[in-house]
């Protein structure tokens, strides 16, 4: 994948999230404006985004190329439950942030950026690739995503896959329906659907640009612990996967997906696992912040890299 391609579409991106992170500052959204725009951007806007992705196109996609993209979700949560076992290892964590890092590894922003990314670097017939990286996240996250958290925390918490139905995961599956017996929605619904997930685009990017704002970046960045976070996450593990993926005789968009998922921040909701089961989650607020910043420098150089080698 071109690398000054995917850093044009990012700096599109950071243009957005500049608007939420000045509306923010300027006080046009406060707190609670932020928690109902993030809440409207999950619950309601990027499952029509994802439904219209896959609406009233043709998907000539074969049998043998979704079989591929399954194979590499599996493959990148493997590989990411693997990273976060030999980074808390590496880091010598004795404590129970060990539980913490490997809950936030494993766990990356494969929707809020994921989505974007993929729409325009790709075209948005290929969001319905990315809904199945949304079931994984889903069903990892509100499984053992909630088992780390509560290690983290102290806690005793029972494991429910009831917490698994969500408006995520039915979003993803419906668009995985939708794509699998090419259904086709009436004209008017269709241009609704549109509507409304067009508008995804830039207000989860505006959600994200007023996360930021909330945070101290300046110590957040300057911070050693974080800045090795970053490099190992951001960088290191991306770089290899994205080489490891160049050796995979796939379907070149299909491995593309993949690339852009391993170049992904951590997950704004594994600050709500932190703080709802493990007691505290200023840690994962801070590193999804300098991660999610981070995205804009290093996908473009994880890409130029890999081109390189």
């Amino acid at each position: 994948m071109n690398s000054s391609v995917i850093f044009q579409q990012l700096l599109v991106l950071l243009a957005m999230m500049l608007v939420g992170y000045l509306a923010y500052c300027g006080k046009i959204i406060d707190d609670n404006g932020y928690k109902q725009l993030s809440s409207l951007v999950v619950k309601v806007l990027n499952p029509f985004l994802m439904i219209s992705g896959v609406s009233g196109k043709r998907l000539d996609f074969s049998s043998a190329i979704i079989n591929q993209n399954f194979i590499l979700v599996c493959l990148l949560y493997f590989l990411l439950f693997i990273t976060g076992l030999v980074y808390v290892k590496i880091i010598n964590c004795k404590d129970n942030h060990s539980y913490l890092y490997r809950m936030l590894i494993l766990l990356p922003n494969v929707g809020f950026m994921g989505i974007p990314l993929v729409k325009e670097m790709l075209g948005s017939e290929y969001i319905v690739f990315v809904a199945f990286y949304i079931l994984g996240f889903n069903f990892i996250a509100y499984t053992y995503g909630i088992h780390l958290s509560s290690k983290f925390g102290n806690k005793e918490t029972k494991l429910s896959l009831k917490k698994v139905i969500n408006i995520g995961t039915i979003s993803a599956f419906l668009s995985i329906c939708i794509f699998a017996f090419n259904l086709s929605l009436p004209i008017p619904l269709k241009s609704f659907v549109d509507y409304v997930g067009t508008s995804c685009i830039s207000l989860s990017m505006i959600v994200v640009g007023a996360f930021l704002a909330k945070e101290n970046l300046k110590t957040i960045i300057w911070n050693k612990n974080n800045i090795i976070f970053v490099f190992v996450f951001m960088f290191l593990v991306p770089f290899l996967m994205v080489m490891l993926s160049k050796k995979i005789p796939f379907d070149s968009n299909v491995i593309a997906i993949f690339q852009i998922m391993a170049c992904m921040p951590i997950g704004s909701a594994t600050c709500m696992f932190a703080q709802e089961y493990g007691g505290d989650g200023t840690q994962a607020a801070h590193l999804v912040a300098v991660t999610t910043l981070a995205t804009i420098i290093s996908a473009p150089v994880v890409f130029y890299l890999a081109n390189i080698f």
